[in-house]
């Protein structure tokens, strides 16, 4: 596995990146690009789901958004939808990048994200969703979504802007809410994990999510997952089924997709 530390522009600013690659310095490989969620990894601690997929030949491509870790500024639910389409043009561009072979995998807020992204954006291939933040009305309403926020900023993992980061959501997300934009991923194909433990993130709400979207799709209950995949079984569960998806996809991507999903599908 080889890997490229980047720094993608963004408007007068920049992006911390990394992207992980089969050990082929002039091929050009269907990538995964991650989408965090509020906890972001260091890009080290990406190895791990980067070795499974670069050894299927896959790319792996991580970032952090504009406000975390040494992406510099302030964040906003709408600057995670910039910096995600810009990402996806510089991947595009890229060129250890097939174009027409682009996936996204969010993660928690970064599966709303990619979700309304996919939406409209026709040059992602597949979507990937882990433990995805389902309507941005239960993140508005989260009892405890100040102190979230706010620990977070005290523990130096996010920068917020000054007025307030509940008042610049709930102007952010007009127009933009994975509810509403689920639907239109099809034909592109989607597949929804979540764990048993999870205690963040309601199963009734993904369920939804997963109900409102069209086929090719499929669900998927890891048991001993918690939100954070703190269990160490449980995260190589959920990483080999993204692995498998994106795998089956890529390399399957004129066969009946829906039959592929179905054959193995567990909801």
């Amino acid at each position: 596995m080889i890997s490229e530390e980047m720094i993608i522009p963004f408007y007068h600013s920049t992006l911390s990146a990394k992207l992980f690659y089969p050990n082929d310095e002039h091929g050009r490989f269907p990538v995964v690009c991650k989408v965090h969620g509020l906890i972001t990894n260091n890009f080290d601690k990406e190895e791990e789901l980067a070795s499974m997929l670069t050894s299927e030949g896959i790319a792996y491509f991580v970032f952090h958004f504009t406000g975390f870790s040494s992406s510099p500024g302030v964040t906003s639910i709408q600057k995670f939808l910039s910096n995600l389409d810009q990402i996806v043009t510089y991947l595009t561009n890229y060129p250890k990048v097939d174009p027409l072979k682009i996936g996204l995998y969010g993660v928690s807020l970064g599966g709303a994200i990619a979700t309304c992204h996919a939406s409209r954006d026709h040059r992602i291939a597949a979507l990937a969703l882990q433990a995805p933040l389902y309507d941005f009305s239960f993140m508005v309403n989260y009892p405890e979504f100040d102190a979230i926020w706010e620990g977070l900023e005290f523990a130096g993992l996010v920068r917020l802007p000054e007025k307030g980061i509940k008042e610049q959501l709930i102007g952010d997300i007009q127009g933009n809410n994975p509810l509403n934009c689920i639907e239109e991923i099809a034909p592109r194909p989607i597949i929804i994990i979540t764990g048993g433990k999870d205690t963040f993130i309601p199963l009734e709400g993904i369920k939804k999510l997963y109900s409102k979207a069209e086929n090719p799709k499929r669900f998927i209950m890891i048991p001993n997952a918690d939100h954070n995949l703190t269990n160490y079984l449980a995260r190589y569960e959920v990483f080999n089924q993204i692995k498998n998806f994106f795998v089956n996809y890529f390399q399957n991507k004129h066969l009946d997709y829906q039959k592929i999903l179905d054959e193995v599908s567990v909801f």
